[in-house]
């Protein structure tokens, strides 16, 4: 029997892009999409895919090292892999020229994310983003509106989206609370994170990388739109660290905290920080509440999560709804993963190969998947809460209080300083 091969590349090699992003197209290279439709709620559409195979191409990074190293860990995943390592300040050019992938994922940093989705866009190439799409509004409608007219996909990583305890959270006991009122939503990452895995923290802040989460579920499960926003942030500890990669500390917010007012009236306050100890009991500290007026839901993942107490290690709370491995039945080596980190991307590939195979257009899955659209308005109050954050630092700086504000007009804001400074 003919089967479809579909080409695919990555660039970004680092905690998401290897771990997250590589491993799972190796499970797609390895097996089909159809095996990882079914959670994404894409199953039906499992037989439509049932014949296509899917090929990494190629992984780029900036270092040759870093490039090489990459294309070694999927070769070992999958053994009789051809996959080439490219690398340099633009490595999508090569991939995309020399390699012709037709989906391209993009796991660089938060800050980098434009270029190479739209180098892809205008040779035809799909696109899976990392979230968020990008960090300033002006390339997010660029790529949406360019993406529209070259008819290709861009795909963004939004697994909370996914989550099972946060889907059911809002699908099934939301509509339950009659007129919501307000809302707290809190996600906090630890201080490796910014001081040693992501050499980049200066350049995005910690609501940027993961309260960007928070804002889709909002905006996607309930359909509301922010009328007017608030943010604050403190620069106690990132400001003044000091080691042999940060000779001059990092110029970030350690902490932000985002309030969000939105056209149904709801109010939601957004935590997020990138400072949590290392003892911290989880990999993250993950918060939901919603109240309304007949009554309100939670999630914590400290309590949803298994606990483990090691000697040496102390008590550390566990996510496997987010990725697991699964040993293969039957397979002395060689396991599958599954989770909700996977689910987004599949979403995306999924979308994507149904538009390269000409089972629909990038306008008929309008919906389906976090599309580049759906992610306007999450960057819309991420570059929003970063000025206005900023602007406010200054002013609390000088015992000035934080006067500033923003105000959104459709896809846009508008930045209110009554002091003008």
């Amino acid at each position: 029997m003919n089967m479809r091969t579909i080409r695919v590349a990555l660039v970004g090699g680092g905690m998401f892009g290897k771990d997250v992003v590589l491993r799972c197209l190796a499970d797609v290279q390895r097996c089909g999409i159809g095996p990882y439709l079914g959670t994404a709620g894409l199953d039906h559409r499992a037989r439509d895919l049932a014949g296509v195979r899917y090929q990494v191409v190629a992984v780029g990074t900036r270092r040759a090292h870093s490039g090489e190293a990459l294309a070694s860990t999927y070769r070992a995943w999958v053994p009789d892999a051809d996959v080439t390592a490219h690398y340099g300040d633009m490595p999508w050019c090569s991939i995309l020229d020399e390699r012709r992938p037709e989906v391209l994922f993009v796991a660089t940093p938060d800050h980098l994310h434009a270029a190479p989705i739209l180098a892809a866009i205008e040779r035809g190439v799909h696109v899976v983003a990392e979230k968020p799409l990008t960090l300033l509004l002006k390339e997010a409608m660029s790529i949406a509106a360019r993406s529209k007219s070259a008819g290709t996909v861009v795909a963004v990583d939004m697994h909370k989206r996914y989550d099972s305890f946060l889907r059911s959270a809002f699908l099934d006991v939301v509509p339950q609370l009659g007129d919501l009122l307000y809302g707290r939503a809190v996600l906090e990452e630890p201080l490796d994170v910014s001081t040693k895995t992501f050499k980049w923290a200066a350049s995005s802040n910690p609501f940027s990388y993961v309260g960007v989460h928070w804002t889709d579920l909002f905006a996607h499960y309930l359909g509301v739109r922010p009328v007017s926003l608030h943010a604050v942030g403190q620069k106690r500890l990132l400001a003044r660290w000091k080691d042999s990669d940060h000779p001059d500390g990092i110029d970030t917010f350690d902490a932000m905290q985002v309030t969000v007012q939105y056209d149904s009236g709801l109010g939601v306050n957004y935590v997020n920080a990138w400072v949590n100890p290392a003892d911290f009991e989880g990999v993250v500290n993950q918060e939901l509440e919603i109240v309304g007026t007949r009554g309100r839901v939670s999630v914590d993942q400290q309590d949803r999560g298994m606990r483990s107490s090691i000697e040496g290690r102390g008590t550390r709370t566990h996510n496997p709804h987010f990725q697991a491995e699964i040993p293969r039945v039957g397979e002395r080596t060689g396991h599958a993963c599954i989770g909700y980190g996977k689910d987004s991307l599949i979403a995306g590939l999924e979308a994507a190969s149904r538009v390269v195979l000409g089972l629909s257009t990038r306008a008929d899955l309008a919906g389906t998947y976090p599309d580049a659209e759906s992610a306007m308005t999450c960057v819309a109050i991420l570059e929003a809460a970063a000025t206005v954050a900023t602007a406010n630092h200054g002013y609390l700086s000088r015992g000035m209080g934080a006067p500033v504000s923003a105000c959104f007009e459709g896809d846009d804001y508008r930045i209110l300083d009554p002091c003008g400074l």
